[in-house]
């Protein structure tokens, strides 16, 4: 009995080293769905998930240019043959972004459709300021944040409005990083909040996503590029999860370079053991990601040139090194099989 035990202990502390150690599987880790985070993108959470991201779009039905909000709730499996999900079938407990308040959603995808199928109106684009409006409140009332409203509109802070100034209410093609300027593609779903004791519906919160457009997408990557020079320290191993790309020692600061042209489609520190990240689309199948950067060079919608800086070298485990994948179809794959002179 005693031995049985101890092997149990043994196997136990056996699975959370090596979990750990490869750092790869977060808290409340959920394979069948993710709620979206502030900071996310549909290409950051494919990223986390190893999918494509046109896979993920296609099972939530996400049009571009791939907008996602905060509290959606992102559906990672294909439904069964009878139509549903285990998310179907479950509560949905979101945290409202702005106030941080916990709320319960009951059925959420067919209570969805109901609403959204009484509520068909088309958003404005544009919205003119009134006497006494703020950027704040014209947010609220719209849908979107105040920093979406001053990026589409150029504002800068504090923000200063005058009456019959004429705002923005979708992004430019610039920003999105492709041909579309409305968000409009995306169904408006809104889903009834459980807060006792009423029932409130509330609008979905802004659009997160920068995009690429198709037409601009070539089919494959012609010629790639070392991100920085150095020695490579870490080679890839598949399915090993610390092994997913390679590590490439140098100077702290060194310039972080774009592997081939394309779009950036993340920029920041939102997925776990990736520090200050980027992650460049740049074909409708190939994608590369620049890990543990001291600095970030680049913002998400910006269309960059093969051999243009993005980053400055950060340090991993203590030493300065860039952790660098390139992703196929979202799967990792050997980047030492396209660097040239490998």
């Amino acid at each position: 009995m005693r031995r049985q035990v101890y092997q149990i202990r043994l196997t136990l502390i056996l699975l959370v080293t090596l979990l750990s150690a490869c750092g790869e599987v977060p808290k409340h880790w959920d394979p069948q769905g993710y709620t979206v985070k502030r900071g996310d993108t549909l290409y950051s959470i494919a990223w986390r998930y190893e999918k494509d991201f046109r896979q993920i779009a296609q099972v939530n039905n996400i049009s571009p240019p791939y907008a996602i909000y905060p509290g959606q709730r992102l559906r990672l499996q294909p439904a069964d043959k009878d139509g549903t999900t285990s998310d179907e079938i479950r509560p949905q407990v979101l945290t409202e972004p702005e106030t941080g308040q916990v709320v319960v959603i009951e059925k959420p995808e067919q209570e969805a459709v109901v609403i959204s199928a009484n509520v068909k109106r088309k958003k404005p684009t544009h919205v003119t300021v009134q006497k006494n409006e703020t950027l704040y409140g014209i947010a609220q009332r719209e849908g979107y944040s105040h920093h979406q409203l001053a990026r589409w509109n150029h504002l800068r802070s504090p923000y200063a409005l005058k009456p019959g100034q004429r705002l923005r209410l979708s992004p430019t093609t610039n920003s999105l990083g492709g041909q579309s300027t409305s968000v409009a593609t995306v169904k408006p779903v809104t889903s009834p909040l459980r807060r006792s004791p009423q029932v409130n519906v509330i609008k979905h919160a802004p659009p997160v996503i920068a995009s690429t457009s198709k037409k601009n997408l070539p089919v494959k990557v012609d010629r790639w590029y070392w991100p920085v020079k150095g020695r490579v320290v870490k080679t890839y191993k598949a399915n090993e999860p610390s092994r997913k790309g390679i590590g490439i020692t140098g100077k702290l600061g060194q310039s972080v370079k774009a592997a081939a042209a394309g779009t950036v489609v993340y920029s920041g520190n939102g997925l776990i053991n990736y520090g200050n990240l980027v992650i460049i689309k740049h074909s409708h199948s190939f994608l590369s990601a620049y890990a543990y950067n001291q600095s970030l060079l680049v913002k998400e919608g910006d269309t960059v040139k093969r051999g243009q800086s993005i980053a400055k070298m950060g340090k991993l485990d203590l030493k300065p090194q860039l952790h660098f994948e390139i992703r196929r179809n979202g799967k990792p794959v050997n980047p030492l099989r396209y660097l040239p002179g490998s």
